[in-house]
């Protein structure tokens, strides 16, 4: 009975062990884990980095994969050139009820609510109204989905579709209301199974997603966009947190709309060479810009911006940073069909990685010559 006990208290005792280690692992940076991830033999990876207008990493460059949050660089595209344009006003309010309605609790990460006690902190927020500037930068820096639906609408998807045709962006997906999708399950549902739960019907919504057509996706999320506009009640009766699951957030991070590190590294990089019109190109590097915020980054920047994205299969990030010594570099890395702590592990590293990269010539040029 005793030696019984032993071995059951050794077996408990290495689980244990194997529990803590794996969860300092998972919770420590590590560069090295970034680069093995992409420099592994598989197309869930892609990654481009520039320096001085040169390429001079890449990888899978070229393939299409999800973007996450950061397909929002073209609706700051669209933003800054309407701005340019007279079109828009930066300065004009926008109330904070015509954001809410696009706002869907627990499935943003806490981004919208971030961002609004944000405007409270800084006291930006009059008569319930934030400028049309501030919306985009929420959009921008701490990832607001509602914000981005919200931008979507006003600047007209067709207008950041041409924008991004004229400044040869090529490589992509057509866009949509990707937070008005979210709600195209229950409207199947409503449609075709008005009398099932979603629980029972859940497999036959997600084939019926699968074997839609693009025009069809974007019809059916452009309904439910004007939808929420017009019908006070529509979230409540979706109930989208009471259905929504893992399989859900699979398909649409499967889904999302795509395109390449090497064209996201082509827009950082006309960013970085401000390659804009003036007035565009200071709205970008406004609603691009918090990276500058930080005093660190102000010892050896002269100029930065980024936007990531995540969900819980997916990690990218895009960024454009010029030096106080007036290098410049563009750094596009894409993570797709990730297990749950591969995503962690790789949030908790990635800017690591992407700093090394940027401020420590021997390791970059070390990356290089592997």
């Amino acid at each position: 009975m005793v030696k019984y006990l032993v071995i059951i208290g050794i077996v408990f005792g290495i689980i244990l062990l194997i529990s803590v280690g794996f969860v300092f692992w998972l919770n420590s940076s590590s560069p090295t884990y970034v680069w093995k991830k992409l420099n592994k033999n598989n197309m869930n990876s892609s990654f481009v980095f520039n320096e001085n207008s040169k390429t001079r990493l890449a990888i899978n460059s070229d393939k299409l994969m999800s973007l996450a949050s950061t397909v929002k660089i073209v609706v700051a595209l669209e933003y800054a050139y309407q701005v340019k344009e007279d079109v828009i006003d930066p300065n004009e309010q926008i109330k904070l009820s015509e954001l809410e309605v696009f706002y869907v609790p627990n499935l943003d990460g806490g981004a919208h609510k971030i961002w609004l006690d944000y405007m409270k902190e800084t006291d930006q927020i009059k008569d319930e109204s934030v400028s049309l500037r501030e919306v985009a930068r929420g959009m921008m820096a701490v990832s607001s989905n509602a914000n981005t639906e919200y931008l979507m609408g006003k600047l007209g998807i067709e207008n950041i579709e041409k924008r991004m045709s004229t400044l040869g962006i090529v490589a992509h997906t057509p866009l949509y209301y990707f937070t008005s999708a979210l709600f195209i399950p229950f409207e199947i549902k409503k449609s075709e199974y008005p009398n099932e739960s979603m629980k029972d019907i859940k497999d036959e919504i997600i084939h019926k997603m699968r074997v839609m057509e693009d025009e069809e996706w974007i019809k059916l999320a452009t309904h439910i966009h004007d939808t929420l506009e017009k019908e006070a009640d529509y979230k409540s009766n979706a109930n989208i947190t009471e259905w929504w699951d893992a399989d859900f957030d699979r398909y649409f991070s499967d889904a999302f709309i795509k395109s390449t590190t090497s064209e996201y590294a082509k827009i950082m990089a006309m960013i970085n060479d401000e390659k804009f019109p003036a007035v565009a190109q200071k709205e970008l590097e406004y609603v691009l810009g918090m990276t500058m915020e930080n005093e660190a980054n102000q010892e050896w920047l002269k100029r930065a911006g980024k936007k990531g994205g995540s969900t819980l299969y997916i990690l990218t990030d895009a960024l454009f940073a010029e030096d106080i010594v007036d290098n410049k570099y563009e750094l596009v890395i894409f993570f797709n069909d990730l297990k749950w702590y591969e995503a962690f592990k790789l949030m908790k590293s990635l800017n690591e990685f992407e700093l090394k990269l940027l401020s420590d010539k021997l390791y970059r040029d070390e990356l290089i010559n592997k």
